[in-house]
């Protein structure tokens, strides 16, 4: 049993490191472009390397190995090595072929004694950067790592800032959603109350109708029904007016306007009747 539960924990813990995977951004490190002529090649690939590690390190992205740039370029490019590729265009086109999100592509610039470095993250898709990084270094080795950790930092901490600002977008996207599907239920609850609203009030008002007539009808006829022709008579108009008033109120919610009838008072009075009503908007 235990061998068992040890099993399904691995898988889990399998299953959640693929699913995290799924929503990295697959990125190309691209070897640094010397355009200050004063680095070798195989400081310009210790160079690439140390980044790379940096950002592997970091855990943010799925770094595309530079073995596999390298089969790329001669492959799909026939290009020697990846190495070759210094020139924008060019290493867009190499991560495309890598099937990359994103690249980071690094150039080496040099003003009187001072080194610069700048990196910049491009989205292939785009086509267009999303993130860049800047740092000086005096030339030596050990200003130059020091350059590089800063390069990744800010590149790690810039695209961590992109992802939270995605985040709450979608979080805000996802509840104006669910706002309106809830206004949408709420239209369609207020359309169909209105419809029976409505219903009842012509109802309402076909039976004032037809007791007015009854009791006039009573009443004309004689034979010892007229005091109940006389107080049916009496009665119809008020639910005449009932079904007059709850006619378009219906009407009007049917057309989704947020109105209520909170209270609907009618009483006879000597000259005919008397009517209260209350609404809520």
């Amino acid at each position: 049993m235990k061998k068992i539960l040890v099993v399904l924990l691995l898988f889990c813990a399998f299953f959640k490191m693929f699913a995290e995977d799924d929503e990295k951004l697959r990125l190309a490190v691209m070897e640094f472009e010397d355009r200050s002529g004063s680095l070798s090649k195989q400081m310009l690939s210790d160079a690439t390397e140390y980044l790379r590690g940096a950002l592997i390190a970091a855990n943010k992205y799925i770094v595309i190995a530079s073995e596999r740039q390298s089969k790329a370029m001669v492959k799909g490019m026939k290009k020697e090595s990846y190495k070759e590729c210094n020139d924008k265009n060019c290493q867009i086109q190499l991560g495309q072929a890598l099937s990359a999100d994103t690249i980071l592509r690094t150039t080496i610039t040099r003003l009187g004694k001072t080194f610069v470095i700048a990196s910049e993250l491009i989205d292939l898709e785009k086509e267009a950067t999303v993130v860049g990084a800047r740092e000086k270094y005096d030339g030596s080795e050990e200003s130059l790592s020091s350059a590089l950790d800063n390069i990744a930092e800010k590149v790690i901490a810039v695209y961590e800032s992109i992802q939270h600002s995605e985040y709450n977008y979608a979080k805000e996207k996802n509840k104006e959603e669910l706002s309106d599907k809830r206004a949408k239920a709420e239209a369609k609850e207020m359309f169909e109350s209105g419809r029976a609203i409505k219903i009842a009030g012509i109802s309402t008002l076909a039976a004032g109708a037809a007791l007015m007539v009854t009791g006039g009808a009573m009443l004309a006829g004689g034979g010892g029904v007229e005091f109940g022709g006389f107080v049916i008579l009496c009665a119809a108009p008020a639910i005449v007016v009932t079904g007059v008033i709850m006619t378009p109120i219906g009407v009007i919610r049917e057309r989704k306007a947020r109105i209520e009838l909170e209270s609907l008072a009618v009483a006879p009075t000597k000259g005919g009747a008397y009517a209260s009503l209350g609404f809520n908007f």
